[in-house]
């Protein structure tokens, strides 16, 4: 019988973003999730470390959900909290403002490919013999 090694399975981390915060990685599921006894519905992001291979996860906001979309899953992404807009409130919280940064080809392909001078990426499965 084979060896393996065996590594465990976890959760992904839950975050919620603080001002200033910021979670870089490779965009690994997008789900809609189902939260509280009120039965709301959410979109749940999970997002792969690069160097450490952690599992993060964290609820959209109205603006990660208009610019975080299925396309970019396998892209890596950069969200930047950059503090609360007093001027859009709900409930009595002010909205968060993000700046949000995805990469123009996803993860894998960049990893094993090359860049050319013009931008854009070869790799081995672009040549035909």
């Amino acid at each position: 019988m084979a060896s393996f090694n065996m590594i465990e399975r976890k959760e992904p981390q839950f975050i919620q973003f603080a001002d200033g915060e910021t979670l870089t990685g490779v965009l690994t599921d997008i789900e809609r999730i189902t939260l509280g006894e009120k039965k709301q519905s959410a979109i749940r992001y999970t997002v792969r470390d690069i160097d450490n291979h952690n599992l993060y996860c964290f609820l959209g906001t109205h603006v990660i959900n208009q610019r975080l979309k299925r396309e970019d899953v396998g892209h890596v992404v950069e969200l930047r909290c950059e503090g609360d807009d007093p001027s859009v409130q709900r409930e009595g919280r002010a909205m968060k403002r993000f700046k949000i940064l995805v990469s123009d080809v996803p993860y894998a392909q960049a990893a094993r490919g090359n860049k050319l001078e013009d931008g854009t990426y070869i790799s081995d499965e672009d040549i035909p013999f």
